[in-house]
């Protein structure tokens, strides 16, 4: 009896070290490292670098409810400091068991990406969690949790039916998605219509804005000859808020919607001055060139091919809808005006109807990918037009969707979205604007490393410019609170920027601070440590040059936050100057010294140069 449990023993051990020894001779042929030595217990690799070859990473790939989910692709990537984020430079290294588990050995020590990716798009979105550390001889453990996708044929409900189950959300009512789009009343109104007529400042358009029997109307002159006007009552108001700066207005002509040709900015008021703040707004496209009105009927649009439906209400809607009818008009179906909750978590049709509960039909953001989840916000937050369908399109929008002959495909919040938008326009010219900033061939050595935004809503297209989505794995909700209005006087901020707080949760070794001259100054900034205003000690004066324009130049902050050196300023400024363009804010980049330091001629060189030395 003990002779052949001696034979069943070594039998085993024979065969778990030719096993062994297999999978030892693959690895080595697959070129994964050069074997060093060894051992009884382990199998160790040296990597040309130095780098001990024999770590691991197991884990679970789980729904929100927690159930396993099987036949996930699990990917890798090690994070280095100029590394690009895409979903294609990952390595496929396993997929999930039965039980939802997977294993990866033989990995290099370092920070890894890890990815979990399904096989579609129709039942689960990826996710991915960053800073997975590997050290030798040890396994890290991991877990990730892949958010349900929501069917692109379920029907939109209305935040109405979602709040019903979900009230502890309510706070969403007061947020600047919330109130995109009102109705005029004393309450939406945040300019003087005071009945004067105003000229705005670039003598492009004369107008009167006036409140006849509680309606807000508004009367647009020739600009040289008042004795012709057209008046139009304002059905809608656009934007407002505080902290969006500035307000437009609707008018409805047939059966679509205009934005006149004024803008007011509220958050650049002089209280002397009120009507100061009323700037134009796409004058062309309600005047000829020689300052005449394109129309006086009230009835007739001045081009069809500008209305709000066409260019603008795919980010102010939820449950995008629109047509375009055979006066060439075209004409919204959108299931609720306002960003919602189903603009963000996909239709809930489909969710209701199954019971609700986590992981049934509806998305959630928290549990997408970096990719994924930043391009929620990147639906809006980016200048773009619409991808064309297989039978081409009738018509070009002005935000993402598909368009395939006539009929429209809204982007479904988790599907990747690339597909539904193109970057440049039917006749070739990019859809965003830059300043060009990273042009070496004007600007030679003095060129920015990224190019920053000109204009606004790109938010989307400077942030995955950045080391915080790249390498890092920010999303737009990691500062930002989209449910709720965030910090008061704050654009929905988890935590205030003003106090540095919101940077220094993650960068707590910039905190420090050293005592100069009897001062006490930021040890990183090298500012004065209780400078209060843009700049000083404040993070974002530094990181988030204000380079693009919304209200009026330099009104929205960059979201690449890195730095932009005075000497870029400098070059485009000597560089206009050779093409006899003219430096002002509009022709000459913010950089992160000028934004406070205006005065400076040299736009902050010679401060910059200064405060690279020293305090």
């Amino acid at each position: 009896m003990a002779a052949k449990r001696y034979v069943w023993v070594v039998a085993v051990l024979c065969a778990f070290v030719n096993a062994y020894h297999s999978t030892a001779w693959a690895d080595s042929q697959n070129g994964s490292g050069h074997v060093t030595a060894q051992s009884s217990n382990e199998f160790v690799k040296i990597l040309p670098d130095g780098k001990v070859l024999n770590g691991k990473i197991m884990g679970k790939v789980l729904n929100t409810k927690g159930a396993p989910l099987s036949g996930i692709t699990i990917s890798i990537q090690p994070i280095t400091d100029e590394m690009i984020y895409d979903e294609t430079t990952f390595v496929d290294k396993a997929v999930t068991t039965t039980k939802g588990s997977f294993k990866i050995s033989n990995l290099a020590t370092g920070e890894y990406i890890v990815r979990a990716t399904p096989p579609s798009d129709v039942s689960y979105l990826p996710n991915d969690v960053f800073k997975v550390k590997v050290e030798p001889k040890k396994t890290t453990q991991v877990i990730l949790k892949l958010s349900a996708a929501s069917p692109a044929n379920a029907a939109y409900l209305g935040s109405k039916v979602c709040l019903s189950c979900h009230p502890d959300q309510k706070g969403w009512k007061k947020t600047a998605h919330a109130n995109t789009i009102q109705s005029p009343s004393p309450k939406t109104v945040v300019a003087p219509f005071s009945g004067d007529i105003i000229t705005t400042s670039d003598g492009k358009v004369k107008f009167k804005p006036f409140i006849e029997n509680d309606q807000y109307k508004v009367t647009l002159y020739d600009v040289t000859n008042e004795s012709v006007f057209v008046t139009y009552p304002i059905v809608r108001t656009q934007g407002g808020v505080a902290l969006a700066g500035k307000q437009r207005y609707h008018v409805k002509i047939g059966n679509s919607h205009y934005i006149l040709p004024i803008q007011y900015n509220n958050r650049n008021v002089d209280k002397n001055k009120p009507n100061a703040a009323w700037v134009s707004y796409n004058p062309e496209n309600w005047y000829n060139t020689d300052n005449t009105l394109i129309t006086t009927d009230i009835n007739t649009p001045p081009n069809k091919s500008k209305s709000f439906e066409q260019n603008c209400e795919g980010c102010h809607v939820t449950g995008l809808n629109i047509s375009q009818n055979n006066s060439g008009e075209f004409v919204s179906d959108s299931k609720e005006i306002g960003i919602s909750c189903e603009r963000c978590h996909g239709p809930g049709g489909k969710h209701l109807a199954t019971g609700g509960g986590k992981a049934r039909y509806i998305v959630n953001p928290a549990y997408l990918s970096t990719d994924r989840g930043t391009e929620v916000c990147g639906q809006c937050h980016i200048r773009v037009v619409s991808k064309a369908g297989e039978n081409g399109a009738d018509f070009e929008t002005e935000y993402p969707c598909i368009v395939d002959q006539g009929k429209l495909t809204p982007y479904i919040p988790g599907k990747v979205l690339k597909d539904y938008l193109e970057e440049k326009t039917t006749d070739g010219k990019p859809t965003a604007s830059y300043w060009n900033d990273n042009d070496t061939s004007a600007l030679d050595g003095n060129a920015s490393e990224n190019n920053h935004s000109k204009k606004h809503h790109q938010q989307y297209q400077d942030l995955v410019k950045s080391r915080h989505y790249n390498s890092v794995g920010h999303k737009c909700y990691t500062c930002h609170e989209p449910h709720d209005k965030g910090i008061r006087g704050t654009p929905q901020l988890i935590q205030s920027s003003n106090n540095n707080k919101l940077c220094t949760a993650c960068h707590t070794d910039l905190t420090k601070t050293v005592m100069k001259n009897g001062k006490r100054y930021n040890k990183h900034a090298k500012h004065l440590y209780k400078s209060s205003n843009v700049g000083g000690s404040l993070c974002t004066g530094c990181h988030m040059p204000k380079t693009a324009k919304s209200g009026v130049d330099n009104d929205i902050a960059s979201h690449v936050f890195d730095i932009i050196e005075p000497v870029t300023s400098k070059a485009m400024a000597d560089y206009n100057a050779t093409k006899g363009i003219p430096n002002n804010a509009g022709t000459v980049i913010t950089n992160s010294c000028y934004g406070c330091h205006q005065d400076d001629t040299d736009y902050g060189v010679a401060r910059w140069n200064k405060w690279k030395k020293g305090y």
